[in-house]
């Protein structure tokens, strides 16, 4: 037992403890990482025993909850959030010196970072797939950004319902649209083509007087 109180062999098993918590609530682990998390834990206090108190095992106990409470039910991670702060105290704490609380509540967060790997080996629950947006939205499924709709006015022709000075609004085939000449000014019922797009800046020419339709 002296063995385990070994600082960094401490901190390694938070580590572990904190890494298997966090990727039960991310992937699909079958609740094996659960439980081997919570036996970790178990191991940490009994090898700080009879310096871990049962204010910290309380502090452990009621951080868990926390967590399984946020991941089975809540999911914003605030709940959880708040668990690990808990659960980050009842560790540290009771180790009693300065190094291995360090090392404890350095490993401690190590650990619930490096549980977000878990993500790349293996597949992740479910409630994350409905959270998460994955898929892109394409004009080939009906969605449309207002730039796309923009870079098809090229070429277009309309004309413009107020003074360019050299901003003005403009109208083709019967929406209105903001644009810019570009430094000429231009006057009201002017007709105009649409020469370029640059994200939402609508640049326009107008058209030579003897121009028809």
């Amino acid at each position: 037992m002296n063995g385990l109180q070994e600082p960094w062999l401490a901190g390694l098993i938070v580590f572990f403890a904190g890494m298997l918590l966090v990727a039960e609530f991310l992937v699909k682990a079958r609740g094996l990482a659960g439980v081997s998390g919570v036996a970790l834990l178990c191991l940490y206090a009994w090898t700080q025993s009879p310096s871990f108190h049962s204010w910290s095992l309380g502090l452990l106990l009621v951080g868990l909850a926390l967590m399984i409470l946020d991941g089975k039910l809540i999911q914003d991670g605030t709940i959880a959030g708040i668990g690990m702060l808990m659960m980050l105290v009842g560790l540290v704490l009771p180790t009693g010196d300065f190094l291995t609380g360090s090392l404890v509540g350095i490993l401690w967060i190590l650990g619930l970072l490096a549980g977000f790997l878990s993500l790349k080996v293996l597949p992740r629950r479910e409630v994350w797939d409905r959270i998460v947006l994955k898929d892109s939205l394409t004009r080939e499924q009906g969605y449309r950004s207002v730039n796309a709709k923009f870079l098809e006015l090229i070429g277009r022709e309309g004309e413009t319902l107020t003074d360019l000075r050299p901003s003005g609004t403009i109208s083709v085939d019967g929406e209105r649209f903001s644009c810019t000449s570009g430094g000429a000014w231009v006057k009201k019922g002017t007709p105009v083509r649409v020469v370029s797009v640059d994200g939402t800046r609508i640049l326009v020419e107008p058209l030579p007087e003897d121009h028809a339709g």
